[in-house]
């Protein structure tokens, strides 16, 4: 897999620089102008802007059969966006969460706080693959050790094009004309590639969609872009758990834009007709739900739901997300598994959807020990909270692909020496399930310590 970070260099291929001729000369004149008169380091000259970067692409990763089809109709696919004129930010940072699915962009200075859906990579299947078990966009995180990343000027661009097939040599411009910005050699951000012949660039699949990349939908990327642009380094965090504020809350996209699914805490969280919070006895956190009789309504960009007969409500529905690749396992969901479910008033009509459960792995929630999975029971359950999957230990604990580094730990409350799950202080322990928090605990029988994630 290639790791070169990209240049700024314009291709050869005729039809890319006559596309792209006159928004390069225009920036061209308006970046020597400010770069004349700019005593702001950040204001200095930004590289290749406008100009296709190198064919050096990850594969896009999934496509709809339309936009498959390479048929030489491009529509508005070769038009370069204009760029929104924004406030540039002072000190940006970036979060992306996997499991979140969203990019949340955050500048200290001037307060400017905003969480975007993503669609980053799809759930890498090859066990020869360091990301196996994890979406695509983990690679270059488990590669190099480190989950800090940077976006520079010499790394992005505010008009990408072309996309060449590795394959077939075949060149299609389903980057749409909006920006696009590397945080890691091929990996960048840029725009949803879905529908990229629309006039505004294409529309977002919140998702594991991607070869790795992670999509963005047009107008955020390019909202993205302009507050970012120039900047000589913008530090990236990317990470697998959903991103947690200081007191444990999923941070996520405002409160219009959720769906069927998301974390709640009152029904007002949950906008939309029939909206409803209900309880997940194994995350032991809230979730939106909506009633419904027989059918469920759905939303753009997001899995189709399901009517199911609710549990805790003898003849009422409940709306629920169908799982798919889209939403893999569903774990962007906090304690949801995949289940085979009747429809409400339909028992011959069943689908696969995402239901609150477990996945039973050391560090998750449980009721039962039949709840966990792979040699671990579950300890510290009680009358009113879940307990947690764990094995006995004297040194060493297994790691499970797509599920945070364990360790040995001496913890009298789960049992004495038991495998517990790691977490990183730094980004709120969002390793760590509710009813946990993140402290340093030994090894058995060993000065190693670790931060884990232990009973409160």
């Amino acid at each position: 897999m290639p790791e070169a970070l990209y240049s700024s260099s314009i291709h050869d291929s005729k039809m890319r620089i006559t596309s792209l001729l006159p928004w390069a000369c225009t920036v061209a004149i308006s970046v020597a102008l400010a770069g004349c008169s700019s005593t702001d380091p950040n204001d200095e000259p930004i590289p290749g802007e406008g100009a296709e970067l190198t064919d050096d692409d990850l594969s896009v990763g999934d496509l709809s059969a339309e936009d498959s089809k390479a048929d030489g109709n491009w529509g508005a696919a070769t038009t370069c966006k204009p760029i929104p004129n924004l406030t540039k930010l002072k000190s940006p940072r970036i979060i992306v969460s996997l499991e979140g699915l969203t990019l949340h962009l955050i500048d200290p200075d001037s307060g400017y706080d905003r969480v975007f859906p993503i669609g980053p990579g799809a759930i890498e299947e090859s066990s020869s693959s360091i990301a196996y078990g994890e979406s695509k966009s983990m690679w270059p995180v488990l590669r190099y050790g480190t989950g800090d990343f940077q976006i520079t000027p010499g790394t992005t661009t505010a008009c990408k094009v072309w996309w060449t097939d590795a394959s077939t040599g075949t060149k299609s411009p389903v980057f749409a004309g909006l920006p696009f910005m590397s945080w890691s050699g091929n990996y960048a951000i840029h725009g949803p590639v879905d529908n990229y012949r629309a006039a505004n660039g294409g529309n977002l699949r919140r998702g594991y969609v991607s070869h790795g990349c992670v999509r963005m939908a047009a107008e955020d990327v390019l909202e993205v872009y302009a507050r970012i642009r120039g900047i000589a380094k913008v530090p990236v965090h990317v990470q697998r758990e959903a991103e947690r504020d200081a007191q444990g809350r999923r941070v996520d996209v405002p409160l219009e834009d959720r769906w069927l699914g998301a974390e709640c805490e009152t029904d007002a969280d949950c906008p939309w007709q029939n909206g409803f919070c209900d309880h997940n006895r194994y995350s032991d956190r809230g979730y939106c739900s909506a009633r419904c009789s027989g059918y469920c309504p759905d939303k753009a960009g997001e899995p189709v739901s399901f009517c199911v007969p609710d549990p805790d409500a003898s003849g009422s529905g409940m709306c629920v997300l169908k799982e798919s690749a889209v939403n893999s396992r569903c774990r962007n969901l906090d304690h949801f598994a995949p289940k085979t479910s009747q429809r409400l008033n339909q028992p011959s009509v069943t689908a696969n959807v995402c239901l609150p459960g477990t996945h039973g792995w050391i560090g998750d929630h449980c009721l039962t020990n039949a709840d966990c999975t792979g040699g671990t029971t579950c300890a510290g359950v009680t009358e009113d909270r879940p307990g947690f999957c764990t094995q006995p230990c004297t040194a060493g604990c297994p790691d499970q692909a797509g599920w945070p580094t364990t360790f040995c730990a001496n913890e009298p409350s789960l049992g004495g020496n038991v495998c517990v799950r790691q977490c990183t202080l730094s980004t709120n322990a969002s390793e760590c399930v509710s009813g946990t928090v993140c402290e340093p605990r030994t090894r058995p029988s060993s000065t190693v310590t670790k931060n884990v994630c232990v009973p409160e």
